[in-house]
């Protein structure tokens, strides 16, 4: 089972299919990168990494062929480690808040359905949004900044929209979108005003934002090609994507108000899944190398191209 690329349909995904060329369009400019720094080396199919705090992140692994787990990575000496116990489920998409204390993440439930688990770490505790009847599904949760709320998508009925519910209870459910086809990874600004997303509300995936109740919503970006996975920076100036606008699926940094589109990234396999470190200086990413899908962290501030 395969579940997140930039071409899912409502609720299911699968991984993975490369593009070849790599070419350098006027579409934005290089932006300063060292070379990156491979922090795995398995090789397995990796997805969604998520600073926890300034030294450990939290991603998921294609740990068995029908089994992907939340991992945790220490930065210091790049120890891997299992998050939770006794996994026999699929966990997919965590976010944290806290510190890392909290995580809220997808859980599938049965077969292929998908639900919201809401866990505090410390506490070992954790409050669910079940799955609903019928072809529906989860995606993409993530925490207000304040750690109150959780906002995340939800497919139903041919459409695909952005909720937000108590990240206590799970309770007081709020509709964020109103638009028809895919409306997904929600990304909240730091000072709790805006939320960023990808929608294909104009046709393709381009990139959004809107207020936290869901009003005034602007697009950011314009090509006929995906833009995907938006990441606010922790001081909210700038957001992190995927693209492939240039031909491959390559990761860019753009002001939080869709100018000054730089690419990070530029090799011609895969570049995918960017958030920043707290720090706001670096990214990590899922790099694909000979065929391997590896964590890589990238250092924005040095003056060197990839």
């Amino acid at each position: 089972m395969q579940f997140d690329t930039a071409s899912q349909k409502s609720g299911s995904a699968a991984a993975c299919a490369v593009l070849a060329a790599v070419v350098l369009l006027a579409s934005g400019s290089v932006a300063d990168a060292a070379e990156p720094r491979r922090l795995t080396t398995n090789g397995r199919i990796k997805f969604s990494p998520s600073f926890m705090n300034e030294n450990e992140i939290g991603y998921v692994d294609y740990e068995q062929p029908t089994l992907t787990v939340i991992k945790r990575l220490n930065l210091s000496d790049l120890s891997v480690t299992q998050l939770h116990e006794n996994v026999d489920k699929q966990e997919l998409e965590p976010r944290f808040s806290g510190e890392g204390q909290r995580c809220v993440y997808i859980r599938t439930f049965g077969g292929v359905q998908t639900g919201i688990v809401i866990r505090d770490e410390k506490a070992k505790t954790n409050v669910e949004i079940p799955p609903e009847p019928g072809f529906c599904g989860y995606r993409s949760p993530v925490f207000s900044h304040d750690g109150k709320r959780v906002v995340f998508s939800f497919a139903s009925g041919g459409q695909q929209n952005l909720f937000s519910v108590n990240s206590a209870d799970a309770k007081d459910r709020r509709q964020l979108t109103n638009q028809s086809g895919i409306n997904n990874w929600p990304t909240l600004s730091p000072d709790g005003q805006r939320i960023a997303f990808g929608s294909t509300r104009d046709g393709n995936f381009e990139l959004y934002s809107m207020k936290v109740d869901g009003t005034d919503a602007v697009r950011l970006t314009h090509n006929r090609f995906q833009d995907v996975r938006p990441r606010y920076s922790p001081d909210g100036s700038q957001i992190a994507f995927t693209s492939t606008r240039d031909g491959n699926h390559e990761v860019y940094v753009m002001n939080a108000d869709g100018s000054d589109i730089r690419r990070v990234t530029h090799h011609d396999e895969r570049d995918d899944y960017p958030a920043w470190h707290p720090d706001g200086n670096q990214l990590v990413m899922v790099s694909e190398r000979k065929g391997s899908h590896d964590l890589y962290l990238v250092e924005l501030s040095a003056g060197a191209d990839r």
